[in-house]
């Protein structure tokens, strides 16, 4: 029997419905078959597109269907079956995600933190999750169409006929109406002002123009020319005093080896603590010592100026100054000449001689205004001083020698600290000069300078920051 054709076309035929359901049970969706399957429930507001046997996914792969869906209280009841693999949270959530443009829909399943419990069997899924479908969208566009309608409707009342102030864009357009008639008035009403309002501009940006390219000896570009030379100057010196440092950090020369010998650091020990002594015995009253030095604009001139400046109190002080002049006085010298045969002849030359002269004054000031008398370079003066910034900036006219043949010795000038116990100053010297008709020479000049003003303070801090 069993060797029959008939039997072996019997057994292969079931061989084959086997195979066939058993590749069917492989490929089915429902995770129920063969009882492998979890069922959880959710409530869903709106399950619109959401038919039974729809996948449930998980990063876009089935992991599930939707079992049942029926209305309990007004909402959906929705029956999920996951399969039995998968653990789901108590923070679990899904997602109802569009499939596509026709209206159906899918349920994204995310299943939790793995921190969090477990969910058990039949329980409930709260966190839903609605991305949106076709209806919703064209729900959304209607309402911002709307929007647009009542947009345009307001911009349609504020600009016809006389405009609509009952809405903020008819506010502002009334508003800009009004403002440019107001401007269109004030501009037809003052055009000739206006037009010599311009004029008056441009005459003073043509007379700035030309101080600013006058080329001539006592030109703007010249004395910057010359202002910038002597700020190389400065450099140069700023570079000699470091190659002095320098040497004096090596243990060169005798303020080198003074600084580096062991020896004598306790006989300067000895020395501060006495200039200490005296310090301490100053703070009744306050000490400036001056020193700085101008550069002539007439010619290679420099003046230097070294003072003690003593102030017993906040309103007054007294002034002690030796200053180097290089133009302190002059004459003219006459040399006989002889030719080869010819008549003797005479050449005359002009020749300075530096001088020192002293300046003791006293100073009164008057809240910001200072009031300066005495002596000025050996004879009788009298300046003024003005401050501004917090007394940086310093405004100053000094006039002296009122019996000199050239007229009264004036100068003035401008004198500011820009870092600590730093300052640049500039101008005029000698500006009411009328000239000497014996000595050429002698007229008016700018001149610029630096300078260092540091206090018994200063002197102090100083002396406590030295490396002894």
């Amino acid at each position: 029997m069993f060797a029959t054709a008939e039997f072996k076309v019997g057994l292969f035929v079931l061989l084959c419905i086997a195979v066939i359901a058993a590749m069917s049970l492989q490929v089915n969706n429902d995770p129920t078959v063969g009882g492998k399957g979890k069922h959880y429930q959710a409530l869903l507001g709106n399950a619109n597109g959401i038919v039974k046997n729809s996948n449930i996914k998980m990063a876009g792969i089935p992991v599930g269907i939707i079992k049942d869906i029926e209305l309990e209280d007004g909402m959906a009841k929705v029956d999920l079956v996951i399969r039995g693999k998968l653990r789901v949270a108590t923070d679990a959530s899904i997602e109802i995600k569009p499939n596509g443009i026709l209206g159906d829909k899918y349920i994204e399943l995310k299943p939790g933190s793995p921190d969090a419990p477990e969910l058990p069997e039949n329980g409930m899924i709260t966190h839903i999750v609605d991305q949106g479908s076709f209806d919703v969208l064209l729900s959304q566009l209607g309402k911002i169409a709307g929007d647009i309608g009542v947009v345009a409707e307001n911009l349609k009342k504020a600009t016809s006929g006389d405009g609509d102030d009952t809405t903020p864009v008819g506010r502002i357009l009334q508003n800009v109406e009004d403002l440019t008639a107001d401007i269109r008035d004030l501009t037809s009403e003052n055009k000739e002002k206006i037009n010599e309002t311009l004029t008056h501009i441009h005459s003073i940006a043509k007379t700035i123009d030309g101080f600013v390219n006058d080329e001539s000896d006592d030109g703007f570009k010249t004395n910057w020319k010359k202002m910038a030379k002597s700020l190389g100057r400065v450099d140069s010196i700023l570079k000699n005093v470091d190659e002095i440092t320098g040497k004096i950090n090596s243990g060169k020369g005798t303020i080198g080896k003074l600084v580096n010998d062991e020896q004598t650091v306790e006989e300067l020990n000895h020395a501060i603590a006495g200039v200490n002594n005296l310090l301490d015995t100053s703070n009744k009253f306050q000490i400036n010592v001056d020193a700085h030095s101008e550069l002539d604009g007439g010619g290679a001139f420099i003046k230097s100026y070294v003072g003690i400046n003593i102030q017993p109190g906040p309103d007054r002080y007294y002034l002690l100054e030796v200053v180097s002049d290089p133009k302190g006085s002059y004459d003219s010298t006459s040399t006989q000449l002889t030719g080869s045969g010819g008549p003797a002849t005479s050449q005359t030359a002009n020749v300075y001689h530096n001088r020192l002269t002293i300046n003791a004054e006293f100073a009164k000031s008057f809240y910001d205004f200072t009031l300066r008398v005495g002596i000025f370079q050996n004879t009788g003066g009298v300046a003024g001083d003005y401050y501004l910034f917090g007394r940086k900036l310093r405004l100053s006219v000094e006039a002296f020698n009122f019996s000199r043949p050239e007229g009264v010795d004036v100068r003035a000038y401008v004198r500011y600290k820009f870092y600590s116990v730093f300052y640049a100053m500039a101008g005029g010297d000698d500006i009411m000069n009328s000239g000497n008709n014996t000595f050429t020479g002698t007229s008016a000049s700018g001149f610029f300078g630096l300078g260092v003003d540091f206090s018994n303070d200063d002197l102090k801090l100083l002396l406590s920051k030295a490396p002894l």
